[in-house]
């Protein structure tokens, strides 16, 4: 009997600890790719020494930086219903901050394209350059043992401020989607002459 009491003890707490060194899978199955974009998690922002007049350590979660502008932006760009459609489809996903950095005007039909690729391509897998639904490729290259396409880390670990990373291989049920720190250009141009060819390791 105390044997039993102890085993269930033991799950219930094991349900609650903290899981370290795994990475967040964010996975919003049942949800097709924009309302899993909706639901997804980006990397946190920590209040950094702003934060330190008002209370707060440096490293204290002050929010997270998500995808709701570019859901905005797909919304607006009427490509709603192909990114609901069956697929699949794999989405370079730029976090809030960068596109309102980057100007929301900017974000068009065609620029938009050029974050999205048919099937489904987890991290590990990418291997080659990738046709995007802009009619151009996304370059591959491996390089300081990280996964790049074009200039953007895909994976990256962490962010400015001792912020989590930024999460990958997100699971919709019509696609995958990889939330990055930069944006993609449909006028990148490699200037090293080993992308695409395996890189640097």
């Amino acid at each position: 009997m105390k044997f039993a009491l102890f085993a269930t003890l033991a799950a219930s707490a094991s349900a609650f600890a903290p899981t370290f060194g795994v990475a967040r899978s964010n996975m919003a199955l049942n949800a097709d790719l924009i309302e899993t974009m909706k639901s997804a998690q980006g990397p946190h922002i920590c209040w950094g020494s702003e934060g330190v007049m008002l209370g707060y350590e440096e490293n204290d979660v002050k929010g997270y930086d998500n995808l709701g502008n570019l859901v905005e932006a797909i919304e607006k760009a009427g490509l709603t219903e192909t990114l609901k459609g069956p697929g699949p489809f794999t989405i370079i996903a730029p976090v809030d901050s960068i596109i309102a950095q980057t100007g929301k005007e900017k974000f068009t039909a065609d620029v938009l394209k050029y974050h999205v690729v048919e099937g489904k391509h987890t991290v590990a897998s990418i291997g080659g350059d990738l046709k995007t639904l802009n009619g151009k490729d996304l370059t591959y290259a491996r390089k300081f043992r990280k996964t790049f396409l074009d200039d953007t880390i895909m994976g990256q670990e962490t962010n400015y401020g001792g912020g989590s990373g930024y999460p990958c291989d997100i699971e919709a049920d019509n696609g995958i989607i990889h939330i990055v720190s930069t944006t993609l250009d449909p006028s990148f141009v490699t200037l090293n002459a080993e992308a695409g060819l395996g890189g640097v390791v």
